[in-house]
């Protein structure tokens, strides 16, 4: 059994890869393939974000990954869009599923920060379960990195 207290967790400022300001996109890795020892073999991963405010969706760049990724917000709201302009609202209590290497983006709604957690599964080797700095993002008018 393992205890992580999210006090305790790194935080990592992510925002620049996007091309935002400081600390706007703020990671804790709670649940990774660097805890435990191999009893702990899995295949997915959870990370807690801190949004903040201020930025308008268009601001935001479409990124993709490749694994299935599934944000559940714990507090606040957010507008989220697909590459096919479909557009929701969440909030808290929601998740929102994207599939694997579906473009997205999403930005915060109102003044108040969102918390969430975001649960990605880890095909193959499960490298993805692996904190790093985000990968695979593309400017709007962009390729996919």
């Amino acid at each position: 059994m393992i205890l992580r207290k999210i006090g305790d967790v790194e935080k990592l400022d992510v925002s620049k890869p996007f091309g935002l300001p400081d600390n706007m996109i703020v990671i804790q890795w709670i649940f990774s393939n660097e805890i435990g020892d191999e009893k702990y073999h899995h295949q997915h991963a959870v990370r807690k974000y801190t949004l903040q405010p201020g930025l308008p969706l268009e601001l935001i760049p479409f990124h993709n990954h490749k694994y299935v990724q599934s944000p559940y917000i714990l507090s606040g709201r957010m507008v989220f869009e697909n590459g096919q302009g479909e557009k929701i609202e969440a909030g808290s209590g929601d998740t929102v599923i994207f599939f694997e290497n579906e473009p997205h983006r999403g930005t915060v709604l109102g003044n108040e920060p969102v918390e969430l957690l975001c649960i990605i599964d880890c095909p193959g080797a499960g490298n993805d379960c692996i904190p790093d700095l985000p990968s695979g993002i593309r400017a709007a008018a962009g390729q996919c990195g």
